[in-house]
């Protein structure tokens, strides 16, 4: 999936732009920037393999301000935030890290996406993730049949 190697090019600049409003060293951002992606890529893969295709698209496409009041937004978010089981900070202060590096990440991946040149529909969207729409498929009927 190459929404790994997207997020991983951006953690320099989350610290130059968090980092100091949080404490944090650089090796503190890119920790919590690896525990935002991981609780990240398994909630998208979940809702890949739940078919929620538009969904994705929506969260790579459009940025944090146009996807902040869905409902998947929300559900990513708590997912960041239970993510953040080590750090000892009451849950509000993690809501906002986790808000801050969900902006930071959606909206870089909304730049990545435009500037990529990629169609704007769900195979534009698959290929700049790196999701082969083929296995996704035959992955997501065998689940239907079990959970449907």
């Amino acid at each position: 999936m190459r929404l790994k190697e997207y997020l991983d090019d951006m953690k320099p600049d989350f610290h130059k732009l968090y980092g100091g409003k949080y404490g944090f060293e650089s090796f503190q951002s890119e920790a919590h920037m690896d525990l935002t992606m991981d609780a990240a890529v398994k909630y998208i893969q979940k809702l890949a393999m739940s078919g929620k295709l538009k969904e994705i698209q929506n969260m790579a496409t459009q940025g944090a301000t146009a996807v902040q009041d869905s409902p998947y937004y929300q559900e990513l978010l708590q997912a960041v935030v239970q993510n953040y089981y080590g750090l000892d900070w009451e849950n509000q202060k993690k809501q906002h890290l986790a808000q801050d590096i969900l902006v930071f990440m959606l909206d870089g991946l909304k730049h990545r996406f435009q500037a990529g040149g990629y169609s704007m529909d769900q195979k534009g969207v698959m290929d700049f993730l790196g999701i082969d729409m083929g296995i996704l498929g035959k992955v997501g009927g065998m689940f239907g049949k079990f959970f449907g």
